[in-house]
């Protein structure tokens, strides 16, 4: 896309609300939203308390400078959104020195509209869960989380000569015809991601993905697509949902030491609770106990309220002979109410086999 010159720009980004919000503890989560553009941080809003009706009022702006002589471009405005991260504040325990967060969902603002010869508009975007997150809507027809956002710059971009004559191409997707059965509307909520390959003049073709998570009930057409993703996808800055969801089939199909591979992957490039325990998982599957330990002790540290975590650390130390702390582990396993009803068959059977783990004997 041909540069403008002038000088620098800020381009302001301001989350005025949030909408149908829920936390992981009690019924009026501590929140906080964090701006990120082009890999850069652009700040952190205030920590700000959800209303019983799931509300919230933010205010929090943020900014980044657009600049066609260097840093921000226009080709960087025309394929880079801003990400919002909502993130929760746990309360603090007794003796508990650290504060405790846990992510909740991510939203995405596309910033199009500046190139299309607006100086401001205004949004209201979803927000989508992580795996896991109280944000997943529990059933279809619940109404989506969402922010608001408002985004403004003193004067256009662009001049209308300048967008008449630019080369910026758009496509959007508007339906899907003769679907895979997978594709099916029925039971749980379903996302799909559909790609496209666009030529360039001289050049090999460029890659266009539509995003929206995952492809429910063919894990051979889900895991095609992620893995090509990974495969051509230079920028790492979006790819955490990818590696949780490749890492996830991979689990599941018991390829466990290409579901290890990415997980590494994924607590390389933007570790989390749930990146640390699909790579415990795997050693653990792979009989790699002190690796696996290792992992789930980081996605105990990042968050000590997920009950798979402390089911796999039972595992463990049933494995490793250390009845203390399968102890310990089970009792919160139990008291975090594990919802997996066949890891809690297994963990059972362990306990049988080695005699001990469940205060209960």
């Amino acid at each position: 896309m041909e540069q403008v010159s002038s000088t620098g720009r800020p381009v302001q980004i301001t989350v005025t609300d949030g909408y149908d919000l829920k936390g992981f503890k009690g019924d009026t989560p501590v929140t906080f939203i964090r701006a990120e553009f082009n890999q850069v941080i652009l700040g952190d809003s205030a920590k700000v308390t959800v209303s019983p009706e799931g509300t919230a009022k933010y205010n929090f702006t943020s900014s980044f400078e657009y600049s066609p002589e260097g840093g921000i471009t226009l080709d960087d405005l025309a394929h880079k959104p801003v990400f919002l991260t909502m993130t929760e504040v746990l309360p603090k325990e007794k003796k508990q020195k650290d504060e405790k967060t846990l992510i909740l969902g991510q939203a995405v603002v596309d910033l199009l509209p500046l190139l299309e010869g607006e100086s401001s508009f205004e949004t209201v975007v979803p927000l989508h869960p992580v795996p896991g997150s109280p944000l997943e809507p529990l059933r279809s027809g619940v109404k989506q989380c969402s922010l608001e956002v408002k985004v403004f710059v003193a004067e256009p971009l662009l001049t209308t000569a300048q967008i008449l004559g630019g080369n910026l191409l758009k496509v959007t997707l508007e339906a899907a015809y003769s679907v895979p059965e997978s594709f099916v509307p029925v039971g749980p909520m379903q996302n799909y991601m559909v790609g496209l390959q666009v030529p360039s003049a001289g050049e090999k073709d460029y890659p266009i993905l539509f995003k929206n998570g995952t492809l429910n009930g063919n894990h051979a057409e889900a895991k095609a697509c992620y893995e090509r993703t990974i495969s051509f996808v230079v920028d790492a800055s979006e790819m955490h949902f990818i590696f949780l969801r490749l890492g996830h089939i991979y689990l599941e199909e018991k390829e466990y030491e290409k579901a290890k591979k990415t997980y590494m992957q994924a607590c390389k490039r933007s570790p989390s609770c749930l990146t640390w325990l699909g790579l415990g998982i795997a050693c653990y599957r792979l009989e790699e106990l002190t690796e696996a330990e290792d992992a789930l002790s980081e996605a105990n540290a990042l968050n000590n309220y997920n009950a798979e975590v402390w089911a796999y650390l039972a595992l463990v130390s049933l494995k490793a002979g250390r009845q203390v702390e399968a102890e310990q582990a089970y009792k919160y396993t139990m008291k975090l109410k594990l919802n997996d009803k066949a890891l809690l068959a297994e963990i059972h059977m362990v306990q049988e086999a080695v005699g001990f783990g469940n205060p209960s004997f």
